[in-house]
């Protein structure tokens, strides 16, 4: 059962109702704060229309507008199709933040099956919350009922009254759970990109909803008992989550070559900025120029790195050169690669010798698992 929340709770004040103007049609979903009071988190599906930021309206529980949107982060591979739903994120920006001190912490374990979880978002113009059960992963309704879910991704839960004849995960999948009674609670109309907690902390968002004659009460798709809802699976997608909100690390410029990271950690999203570093051991007493370019090794270019090449001149009086290289991000599970640096056409100097030390091999360590 959903119960309404009120302002002494504080997820009145920290879910928030996302509508969407597209000519004279209205649409409305949810969405939590997330800690630190600037983004909300919320669902990709929501903005499948690509509304512009003018027509995105985020309302509290009052029936304020709060802040307009600054930006919108869709999850980069969501997908928009009903056998999948993979990775049915966004994130919504505020224009002006709130209090530093609200927002909720996600959660980052990986025990949320069999936990019982609160759901909370808006029924009309009201908060409302209810309590129910993760059974299983939702991958596993794949061959049944022919979706294409990724493993792991999704959070599984039906809808029970206490009957073996509505467990919709006993009936189908030999996984019984009769429920929590009259506290138990489906998510509807509104509520998708509504999050769920378990320890205080978000660990699903509300995605969609399905239904099955072998359990279903009625013949429609309606939040009735015996119907089965998936939720976007939060921890899976933490580390989404701290790219957008965070960014990726911004290393230093080394001066030294013990200060050069020779093994960088690849990230998930994006691309990070590392640095080859060319020195001699002394100030230069005249000009030197040298010609550099990347070269692959088991790392890529275009794949794992953007190459670059050029020209560097040194003045008198200088010593070193850091030299920047983009390394690129992805979720693909691979081994550590290499990639290194070159020197040609020295003018001022001679190559091989003694006097320019290149620090000039980086290895990219791979840090994509698979997540259970």
């Amino acid at each position: 059962m959903l119960t309404k929340i009120y302002s002494n709770d504080a997820l009145y004040t920290q879910i928030f109702k996302i509508t969407i103007q597209n000519g004279d049609n209205h649409s409305y979903g949810s969405g939590v704060l997330l800690a630190g009071g600037q983004y909300i988190l919320t669902a990709a599906h929501l903005f499948s229309g690509n509304p512009t930021l003018s027509n995105v309206h985020i309302i509290n529980a009052a029936g304020q507008t709060i802040s307009g949107a600054a930006e919108i982060y869709s999850h980069s591979n969501w997908e928009n199709n009903p056998t999948s739903y993979n990775n049915d994120l966004a994130i919504v920006k505020l224009a002006q933040p709130l209090a530093p001190n609200m927002g909720y912490e996600i959660y980052r374990a990986t025990t949320e099956i069999g936990q019982t979880f609160i759901r909370a978002g808006y029924s009309g113009n009201d908060v409302v919350a209810g309590k129910n059960t993760y059974d299983a992963f939702t991958n596993i309704i794949n061959t049944p009922f022919g979706s294409h879910i990724e493993a792991g991704s999704q959070l599984l839960y039906d809808y029970d009254d206490g009957s073996a004849q509505h467990d919709a995960i006993g009936q189908l999948f030999n996984l019984p759970n009769l429920g929590l009674g009259s506290e138990e609670a489906m998510s509807q109309n509104g509520m998708s990109g509504g999050g769920t907690f378990i320890d205080g902390k978000i660990a699903g968002i509300g995605s969609f909803i399905f239904r099955s004659d072998v359990s279903d009460v009625n013949s429609v798709t309606d939040s009735s008992v015996g119907e089965l809802g998936s939720d976007t699976r939060v921890s899976t997608h933490a580390d989404w989550i701290d790219y957008v909100t965070q960014g990726n690390p911004v290393y230093n410029v080394p001066m030294l070559a013990s200060e050069v990271m020779k093994n960088v950690p690849e990230p998930n999203y994006g691309s990070v900025v590392n640095y080859f570093l060319a020195a001699f051991g002394e100030p230069l007493t005249q000009a030197v120029s040298f010609n550099f370019r990347t070269v692959n090794g088991t790392a890529l270019a275009g794949q794992d790195y953007v190459a670059t090449q050029g020209q560097i001149t040194l003045q008198i009086g200088q010593n070193h050169v850091a030299i920047p290289v983009t390394i690129l991000g992805d979720k693909i599970a691979e081994i550590d690669e290499t990639f290194s640096l070159e020197v040609s056409n020295p003018v001022g100097f001679s190559l091989p010798n003694n006097a320019l030390v290149l620090t000039a091999t980086h290895t990219i360590i791979d840090n994509d698992r698979l997540l259970f």
